[in-house]
Order: C-alpha cells, then structure tokens, then sequence
C-alpha cells in the first residue's frame, strides 16, 4: 500500500481496518468518518470516528502513516460508547500538526478499514477571509434538576458556520437524546437546549463553529445540575387518635414529602409489617383496617437515603364507662357533704352525681359535668338523710351508677318560726299563749323562748322573755291589766335559735276578744282594695264590730272605719300606685280587742290622669320641629310613666291622619315635615296600665325655605328696546312660605354652531312685590336674542329659575359700531378720546349716533353726534367709566357697542368728611369718619393716617394708620382736651389732612375696678368677681367686657351689664377658648374707667363640677358633684337662697324670699 504526501501545510490521513472472515460474525464498517479540518494556531483540532462491527471494532489513529502516540501530552485518544474513538489535539501547532489523519478500525473479522481527513493550521495571522469566529463564549450556568438549561453560543463567518457541541470533549449527540435540540432562531441561534435536566447532564461543555473555511472551538463551560435534597417529613400525618365503634372499619392516611420522595409503608406494633416491601408506595399509602376487635397502635414510616421519619396513630374502640368505685362521704355539714370516689378506667369524660331525701317520693336532683373525682354537694336540707349514686360519662353515654350510699346531714337552727301562735287572756293578768312546732325545724326541737313586751317598739333585747322545754303551751302571769301585749315565739334545737314568729297582739281585759287571724289582700286593683281575715279565735262577748285601719304612703294620713261583723271587706277611693298600710281589729261590748299586725298593700298602677305639662314646640329648619314637655304632674301620674305618644300633623287635616312616635325622653326632633307649613302637634304619657289624656294641641309652622320655580312665564316684545314679562307664583306646595318679590334675569345670546352662547354680562331686573306678576324691561338692544327667566324670594333668598324663554328684539336698526377708547392726558385732569366705525349694516340711511357714557353703575350723560370720533375731559380719577356707542336708522337707535375704561388713580384732593367720636369708657374713645367724597377720593381709598394729640401737648402726638374708618384711643386723662386730624391714601399717595376736631373728657371719672378675677366653672361658663367702685356718686350697675380677640375697640366685644354686686356668671361661653374680660361700674351718667384686663381659659380646673340636684321634693333635695381637677378642697361652701311663690286665701299671688344660707362641708 503506498501514500502520497501532498504540500508542505497538508498532510494525508489514511484509516486502515483489518477484519479476519468469519462467516458468523460481521467485519467492521466505519459509520462516522474523520472530517477535513482547518484551524487556527494554538486553539484545538478534534476528529471523530465511529465503526461497527461484530464483535466491536477497535479503533487506532495515524498521522501520516504512523501510530499516533499517546504519550504526547498534547494528543489525546478517547473511546466513546457506540463504536466511537477521538483524536484531540491542544495546542494546535503550525508546520507540526499539518498532515493526513486516519482512523483504522479492525474487529478480527474480515480486513481493517480506514478513513482519514486532512488537518490545515493557519497562523492568527494569515486567516483567510471568511474564517469562523466565536463571538459569544459559553457560559456557566447552575439549573435545578428537571428545569430547562440553555448554553448560548454566538459564532460570525461566511459563509455563516453551522455550531456543533461537544460535552466533555465527546460530541453531543444531538438525535440520539430528544432532550438535546440545537436552537435555529434568530435570537439564539446555534445555542444548546437541554429539557428536563438530569444529574447525568452535568459537564464541561464547547461549542465548535464550523465553515467551509475552517473550524473554532470556543471556551469551554461547566453545567452544573442543582439536585434538591430534602429529608422526608409528613404533610398529611394521620391522627394521634380515632375512636371507632366494635367492629367498625377505617381507612388510615399518611401522606409524606421530600426530595427524592420518600417510600411510606405502615407498622402494627409491636413489630408486623402491614406493607409488603416490594411494593411499597411512594409518598401516599392508605391502611385499610376491617372489623376492628381491639385498640392497637400504627407506625407510619417514610424513608429515603436522606433519613427515616415515623408517626403513631392509636385507633381505640370504644365502650360506655365503667361503675365509679369506692364512693365515700366526709365533711358532712347541715347542709352540704363532700363525696370522693374511684374510677378504674381513663375513657370518662365527666361524672355526675343523683341525689335526694333518701325516703322522699321525687325525683333525683343532678350535678352533671364534674372533672374531678371529689366534689361538695350543697343546699342540702338539714337534718335530713340523703342517698348519693355516681355515674360516670363518655362520649357513648352514661354508664351504670355506683352502689347507692346515704348520709344524714346534721342540724342546724331551726329554718322557720313556730305556727299557728294563738294567745288568749284568762284575766286581766293573765294569759295562755300556744304554738305548733316549726315546719322546718332541722333538728330536735330543744325548746321554745316565748317574747312579750308593752313596747313592741323596743329591741328584742329588751323584750320581757320565758324559757319553755319541749312543750307548746305556757302561761304568763302578772301582767298589767287593760293593755295591749306583743307576743313572739321562737324555737331553739342544739345549734341554736330559729327565726321569731309573727307579732300576736293580745289585750289584758276580759270580755274583750283576741286578734282577727290571717289578714290578707284577695284583690288589688287600681283604687281599692278586697281584704280577708279569719275571725278571733278567742270571741270573748260577742263581737259587735270591726275596727279597721289604714294610712297611705301618699296623702300622709291615717284613716279608721267602722266595718260590720264579716270576714271580708273591700277598701274604695284610694290612690293608683300608692302604698298602704292596714291592720284590723275586733270589738266586742267590752272594748276593742288587739290590731293585727300592719300588712303592706300596693295599689295598681293606672292611666295617668293628667296630660304632658309645658308642651312648647320651636321651628329649627325648613322641614323640622322641636318639641320638648315636661311629665304629668306626679300627684297625677298614677304609677311609673313609661312611654310617651307624640302625635303631629298638619294643621288643616283630621286628628286621625296623625303620625304617632312612641318615645322614653321628653323631646323630640320631628324632621321631614313641609317647608312653611303649620303642624298641630300634642302628647299624652302613658303607664303600664295604657294612655293618659292627651295634652291640648299646639301649632307651630316650619321656617320658610326657598321657593320652587315661578310657572307659566310668557314673553312678548313691546318694541326694539323693551319686552313685557308675565308669570304665575310657584305652585302652592313649593312655594315655602311668603313670596316677597322676584327676580328677572334677563342674558344676552347670540347663535353659534346649532347652539346658544351667552354674551355680555346678564341683567337682573327686581321686583319687590310679592303679588306682581309682571314687569316691562326696556333698554335693550334692537335685533338681539335674549333668554328671560324668573324666580321668587322669599325671606330666605331667591328659589329656583323658571325655564329659560328666548325671544328676540325686533331687527331694522344699525348693528353695533366698533369703538376703540384712547386716553390723551393724564394730568392734570384725565382726558379720553372715543372713535368708532360705521356700523356694517345701517338698515337704511344712517342719521347719526348716540354716545352714552359716565360712572358705571350709574345714570350716564347722553349726546347725539355726527361724527365718529369724540374727546371726553375732566373724568375722575381711580374710577371705571362705561361708553355705549349706537347709530340711528330711520327706525331708531341700534345696537350698542359697550366699552368699560378704569381711569388713572391719584392722590386724594380733599380730606376724609364727617369726622366724629363716641366714649366707649370715660376714658378709651372711638373716633369715626367717612371717605373723602367721591369727586376728591381720585382713587380707591387703602388707608388713613390718624394723628390724635392732647391739646397745646405736642410731646403726646400719636401717629396710627389703619384700612378702617375708625380707631380707637385709650388711657385718657380725666377734664382734658384732645385733638385728631385724619387723612386718605390712595395707591398714588395721600391727601391732605382734615381740620383738627377736639375731644373733651369729663371729670370726676369713677375709677376702675380693682382684682378683677375669673376662673372657668364649667365646660360653657365662667364667673368674674371684682372688689366694688366707692364712689360719691350711685354706682347703679357694672359692664362686664369680654372676648376671645382682645382688640382695642370695645365695640367689637361682648357686653353683659349686671346690678350692683360683686361677681357675674358669663355663660354659653366656647369650650376651651381664652376669653380677655375687664369691668367698668355704670352710674346714671355712664361709665366708669375700664379695669385691668384678666384672661381666662373656658377649662374648669379649680371648681367642683357636674353640680346635680337629685331627689327633689317639697321641702328637700339631694345635691351632688366631683371635686375640682387641680385644686385639693379643704372644705365646701354651699349657698342657697329661693323664691316662693303662692296664691293665698284670697286668691291673691304673694311672693315670699326665702334669706340666703350657707352650709360648709369637709370632703368626704
């Protein structure tokens, strides 16, 4: 075999294989050949070669006909599986590594077979044109597992290099693996996609550009794959615990998580396997369990490499509780004992206790809900046996009770007094007294103390007493004769006394007989009463009579009747809702016998007799009313007022159309209603029992608001200048009280696009009467659209507009000329000069114009001229001048053209008129002028210049200048003369001064108050005190000054003049605003000097507050009040005085004062 060397950069690589034959195997055959390559210098060549065979090829590589050696560090020859072998050379060297390259695969079978490919070097420098550059290295790049990876490779060359991969110097096959795809778009192109990345992914990867020209290999990369790695751990556990019936079955869950997932697999402890290991689930198994017999436990396992995690679920069936054992009693007391017993089991989940009276036919009393095995069961009846049973609870139910277990309770005092007392006399001194045992005793009766006394009033203590053993009888001796003894019994056990019986009353005399028994009520009603008794049971001589008496809580009185033998009576003519208090008794030939003890009955409550007291009702807006009352008198009440019916509607309807609003205060806000409308309004109270009569009825009419919109308005022209108006009032319901006028608005328009817009300023025409309804408006333009609207007033302003009505002056007349207005001379008098154009459309000859001008807002001067052009002087300063400019047709004056000019401002050129003074105090003044008149203001007026003097004194000159006109001087001295002056400015200067005006003071001035003081008394008020004026002269009044802005001008502060005394309340005062207060006194002549000035704050800080007055009665009253914020009382001073009024025998009405008295208190 011969090969042949071609130039001296190239060299010839041929790829020899030998195969032996053999009939059964396959000789080798090369599937990828080596690809001619041409490279730069110093970067990398790499040829791939792939063959196959049976068995397997083995691939050898030559350069130039020889082995290539692998002992060169810059040649390296790599197997790859498939079949594949690599050549890769780095450096590159230029003139060494130009050759022939081949690739000889031999398998032993049949002969070798070759391929080879040429390699070319080109120094950096001698790149032909065209070559492959890289020009976006690979970079290293971390993706998480099963993400997507892309390696961006950029490459230029013409033509444009196709990209190939190479990871780990082996190339990247491309088909054999989907998840590898070599991008083709125009964003990335030739860059490497790998989809759902694998750890097997990792590697150092390059990408080669290859052209027709030659071959670059970029950089080489790293890919790392992030795995995640989390130990396992449960997301769904299955429950620490389930409760299941015998028999029942259940599915367990347990769901576990990690990376890798773990395998779950369930454990039956001790130690069975309820999964089979080979298949086992990953993460999610379900444990079927079927007719569970018993509890047991379950173990959840989930593993992975990273860790073994475990949770136990304890299913336990279930059963109704067990009997509590060994039930035992202690703490035995009269009317509680202590239980404490024993459970076996931990499945309870409360006990509960029956009991009762051990031989009592009821049924057993139940504590339930018990969590302890003890517990104390009180209310127990004394001296009484009890059987107790246990039974103990679980979600199933109760299960049986314990062994049944009795204890007697212990005795205690009796729980009720003797019965049945009865008392007879057997002489004038003697009696026998007799009883039935206690109904509660709670023990064994011991004895019996019996208690009598003359004084019932008296304590018990010192009641006469005798002891008596185990019997209900006894006799007493020695009493005084003909009187009236109270007798009460009282039973004694062991422990003690019980309670004393009613009161029996007995009367030492013979013939006479003994109490009524039992007097009681039967029936109540609102003004009576039905008694019942039982006759005496001792009668003595017959009885004749009863006594029967009563006293009301109400009238003070005490009242006594005679009644007829009978044993039930029934009491008229008593008051609702009163108590009383009645006793009876019986009377024989011999005398009255012993009262029973007083009962205390209530009356009914009834309707209350009377209506609502001061019901007043006050207009606060449009639509609502405020009516206020006061309760029924209380003598009339007739028990507790509990609601209140306010009742309203209007004036002119029936008093069945009214609304009713069931109310708990005493006033209400009734809104909603008719603006300017009268209402009839009442109120009646009620009780329990129903309604009382309703009070008389008051009108009152809501305030008035604006009206609604005037209807039917109609406009016709009358001629060029003047139209005529008509409208109707709004309608009745919407007029919202009295009309008192109307307003025309009267606005120009003119026709634009397919609409109206308004042009000039609009007019508005007044009419004050309030029964006008109509009105001609003259001094419009000839040939104009107007739009007319009207509306009413009423006291609170002008209402809605009625709908716009256009009309249109008659036409014919010259439109508006074009007027321009240039001034000539400012000084020293301020000249104009008007031209203006021909009007554009005369209509017909033009005769003239007519020239209108003057003040605005004033009657303008009037000139007929026949040029168009003229020269106006001697206008006044600082003012604005209207000119009105319209031709004359043979029909007369056109439209207007309106020009408004704002003249130049001088100085003033005369002084402010009408100077002026009042005394706000003998000794501050307030002096007063008026403007300059309008002729010399030459401006407006910004200020004034005030000099204020005392007469022939220079050294006192006051200079003030203010935007007022007026200003105020104080601290002047008594019987002096002052002089002012006052001058005006206007923005170009002032003006000369006014003469000078004199002030005189008076003499003799009172002084002025001295330690003046305030302090806040409540959250609205604030008392002012002060030491009194001596004076020669009467002192009949003081003037109390106050304000919130302290200025000088006492005209802008509140005034409050009191009689002569030494303090003053102000009141409705702003909540924490400080007030500046001072005082003059007031004689017959006027005021004194003002006093010091004092500030006060509206927070009361050392004054007791929320003074209330509770409890209110004829002759008494409860006060009340919290002690002061800052101040720390040492005592309280409290002062009373009062007024009464009556009408005496003669019906005359007298007033009496009631002298002031005070009462001083220490702080409780």
């Amino acid at each position: 075999m011969r090969c042949s060397v071609l130039a001296l950069t190239a060299a010839f690589l041929t790829c020899f294989v030998v195969v032996p034959i053999n009939a059964q195997n396959d000789p080798p055959k090369i599937t990828e050949r080596p690809r001619n390559q041409a490279v730069r210098a110093s970067v990398i060549a790499a040829f791939f070669c792939e063959a196959k065979g049976d068995p397997l090829p083995t691939i050898a590589w030559r350069k130039n006909g020889k082995k290539v050696s692998t002992t060169q560090s810059r040649y390296l020859v790599q197997e790859y599986p498939g079949g594949g072998s690599m050549l890769r050379i780095e450096p590159v060297r230029s003139g060494r590594d130009d050759a022939t390259y081949e690739c000889v695969a031999e398998n032993g079978v049949g002969d070798a077979v070759s391929a080879e490919a040429t390699l070319t070097v080109y120094e950096n420098d001698k790149l032909p044109p065209g070559f492959p550059q890289i020009t976006q290295q690979p970079t290293t790049k971390v993706i998480e597992m099963g993400h997507t990876a892309v390696l961006v490779c950029g490459a230029t060359g013409k033509p444009v290099p196709t990209i190939r991969w190479v990871k780990d110097l082996l190339p990247v096959q491309i088909g054999k693996n989907p998840r590898y795809t070599i991008l083709n778009n125009s964003q990335m192109p030739g860059a490497l996609q790998i989809t759902n990345t694998v750890e097997d992914d990792l590697g150092r990867y390059e990408c080669v550009a290859e052209n027709e020209v030659g071959t670059e290999s970029s950089q080489s990369t790293m890919l790392y794959v992030k795995v995640r790695r989390v130990p396992p751990q449960f997301s769904i556990p299955p429950p620490p615990l389930v409760e299941v019936m015998l028999g029942a079955d259940i599915n367990l869950t347990c769901v576990a998580v990690g990376s890798p997932m773990p395998y779950v697999k369930w454990r039956k402890e001790p130690s069975i396997e309820m999964t089979p290991d080979d298949k086992l689930p990953i993460g999610k198994n379900v444990l079927e369990l079927k007719n569970i017999q018993e509890s047991a436990n379950y173990t959840c396992i989930a593993s992975t490499a990273l860790g073994i995690i475990e949770t136990v679920t304890q299913v336990k069936v279930q059963s109704l509780p067990s009997v509590p054992t060994n039930v035992q009693f202690s703490d035995v007391t009269a009317t509680t004992v202590r239980l404490a017993w024993s459970y076996p089991g931990d499945d309870s989940m409360y006990f509960v206790i029956q009991y009762k009276p051990k031989y009592a036919n009821q049924a057993y009393s139940e504590i339930s809900g018990i969590i302890t095995m003890y517990y104390t069961i009180r209310s127990l009846s004394p001296y009484t046996e009890y059987e107790f049973f246990v039974i103990a609870v679980n979600n199933l139910g109760r299960g049986p009770p314990s062994a049944a277990i009795v204890v007697p309770t212990g005795e205690t005092e009796p729980g009720t007094a003797p019965r049945n007392v009865q008392v007879r006399p057997l002489s004038s001194s003697t009696m026998v007294i007799q009883w039935d045992e206690p109904e509660t005793p709670n023990g064994q009766i011991t004895g019996y103390k019996v208690y009598y006394t003359m004084n019932p009033q008296q304590p018990m203590n010192s009641w006469e007493s005798r002891m008596v053993d185990n019997n209900q009888l006894t006799t007493i001796s020695e009493l005084t004769p003909h009187t009236i003894y109270t007798i009460r019994v009282q039973a004694f056990t062991s422990v003690g006394p019980g309670p004393l019986s009613p009161p029996v009353l007995v009367k030492t005399q013979q013939g006479v007989p003994s109490q009524p028994g039992n007097l009681h009520a039967t029936d109540i009603g609102e003004s009576s009463v039905t008694l019942a008794w039982t006759k005496p049971t001792h009668a003595g001589e017959n009885i004749v009579s009863y006594e029967l008496y009563w006293n009301d809580t109400y009238a003070k009185e005490k009242n006594h009747r005679r009644i007829p033998i009978t044993e039930t009576y029934t009491l008229t003519n008593l008051y609702p809702n009163t108590l009383y208090y009645i006793w009876l008794a019986a009377r024989s030939q011999r005398g009255e016998g012993a009262t029973t003890p007083p009962i205390h009955v209530r009356t009914k409550q009834y309707v209350p007799g009377a209506p609502p007291q001061n019901v007043t009702g006050e207009a606060i807006s449009p639509t609502s009313v405020r009516v206020s009352w006061e309760p029924p008198p209380a003598e009339r009440s007739n028990g507790r007022i509990v609601y209140y019916k306010l009742q309203v509607v209007e004036a002119g309807r029936s008093d069945s159309d009214a609304t009713i609003t069931r109310l708990n205060d005493t006033s209400f806000t009734l809104d909603e209603l008719k603006r300017w409308t009268e209402y009839r309004i009442w109120v009646l109270a009620g009780t329990s029992v129903g309604d009382g009569p309703p009070s008389y009825p008051i009108v009152v009419r809501t305030h008035e608001d604006v009206p609604g919109h005037p209807q039917d308005v109609k406009v016709k022209t009358i001629n060029s200048t003047a139209i005529h108006v008509a409208w109707k009032p709004p309608a009745e319901k919407n007029r919202n009280g009295i009309i008192r006028g109307y307003h025309i608005h009267v606005q120009e328009t003119k026709e634009e696009g397919k609409g109206m817009v308004n042009l000039n300023e609009p007019m508005r025409f007044d009419v004050l009467d309030g029964n006008a309804l109509e009105l001609n408006i003259t001094g419009l333009q000839p040939d104009t659209n107007y739009n007319v609207q009207v509306a009413a007033l009423t006291r609170k302003g002008d209402g809605d507009r009625s709908e716009p009505v256009n009309i249109k002056t008659p036409g014919g007349v010259p439109n508006r000329p074009t007027v321009t207005i240039k001034v000539l001379d400012r000084e020293p008098e301020v000249s104009v000069e008007l031209e203006w154009a021909r009007p554009s459309q005369t209509y017909g000859d033009l005769l003239g114009y007519r020239l209108r001008y003057g003040v605005k807002d004033t009657p303008l001067k009037e000139l007929t001229l026949q040029v168009t052009s003229h020269k106006i002087t001697q206008l006044e300063r600082g003012v604005e001048y209207e000119f009105r400019v319209a031709g004359q047709n043979q029909i007369g004056f056109g439209q207007e053209s309106i020009k408004y000019l704002l003249t130049p401002e001088g100085p003033p050129t005369g002084p402010p008129t009408n100077l002026s003074h009042h005394f706000q105090t003998p000794d501050v003044v307030c002096l007063t002028w008026d403007a300059p008149s309008r002729a010399q203001r030459n401006g407006q007026i910004i200020k004034y210049d005030v000099q204020f003097q005392k007469k022939l004194d220079q050294s006192t000159l006051a200079d003030r200048n203010t935007t007022h006109m007026k200003a105020v001087f104080n601290n002047l001295e008594e019987s002096s003369e002052y002089t002012f002056r006052v001058r005006a400015h206007t923005k170009s200067g002032s003006g000369p001064w006014s003469d000078k005006a004199t002030i005189t003071t008076d003499r003799d001035i009172v002084r002025a108050p001295m330690g003046v003081r305030a302090v806040a008394t409540s959250e609205q008020s604030v008392e002012v005190w002060w030491e009194t004026v001596p004076s020669r002269t009467s002192i009949v009044a003081y003037q109390i000054f106050y304000t919130m802005t302290a200025v000088e001008d006492l005209d802008q502060w509140q005034v409050k003049t009191v009689p002569v005394t030494e303090s003053a309340d102000l009141v409705n005062l702003e909540k924490f605003a400080q007030y500046a207060i001072a005082v003059a006194a007031k004689t017959k002549n006027g005021l004194g000097r003002l006093s010091e000035k004092v500030t006060v704050k509206v927070k009361p800080e050392d004054v007791p507050l929320n003074l209330r007055a509770h409890d209110v009665s004829t002759h008494s009253m409860t006060l009340s009040w919290t002690p002061p914020i800052r101040l720390n009382p040492i005592n309280y001073k409290i002062s009373f005085d009062a007024v009464k009024e009556f009408v005496d025998s003669q019906g005359i009405t007298q007033t009496q004062i009631v002298p002031r008295r005070t009462a001083l208190l220490e702080p409780s």
